[in-house]
């Protein structure tokens, strides 16, 4: 059987497929500018590998925000909001609205804004990686995906 999630792709939702490829092409463009950052000496490298680290540890844990399951009829992976997915995306914006300060506390503030810009891009790229190991998780319980 293929390795590949791309040979299943008819057992994921359409719109959820639509958001994975948004959400890991944002990502790509946000890892891009921070390569860039660090490369031109905006941003030092021990810095910005930490940023997009926390990062990707909040994506995958905010990609819990939608519940993420099996629909027999349809026979496809699906994703809904659900109550705990409601609570999950108000420590977000929580988290959004603080996010300078919180980054300010472990850095300079010169650095603030790329730093955070690094978490950010963190952040999209662990929901990419949270979300898909989901549906993996769910194909191989279906017995579809080995």
């Amino acid at each position: 059987m293929p390795k590949s999630l791309r040979h299943h792709s008819h057992h994921i939702d359409k719109s959820l497929r639509r958001r994975l490829y948004l959400y890991f092409g944002i990502s790509l463009i946000l890892i891009g500018i921070l390569i860039y950052n660090i490369a031109r000496g905006a941003l030092r490298i021990d810095y910005g590998a930490i940023g997009l680290l926390a990062g990707i540890g909040i994506g995958i844990i905010t990609s819990r925000m939608f519940h993420t399951s099996w629909n027999k009829d349809a026979k496809k992976v699906i994703s809904r909001f659900d109550t705990f997915g409601i609570g999950i995306l108000v420590l977000y914006i929580v988290f959004e609205l603080l996010r300078e300060r919180i980054v300010g506390y472990f850095t300079h503030d010169v650095q603030v804004g790329t730093v955070g810009f690094a978490v950010l891009a963190g952040i999209m790229f662990g929901r990419v990686i949270g979300t898909r190991g989901k549906i993996v998780e769910i194909l191989k319980e279906q017995k579809i995906f080995m």
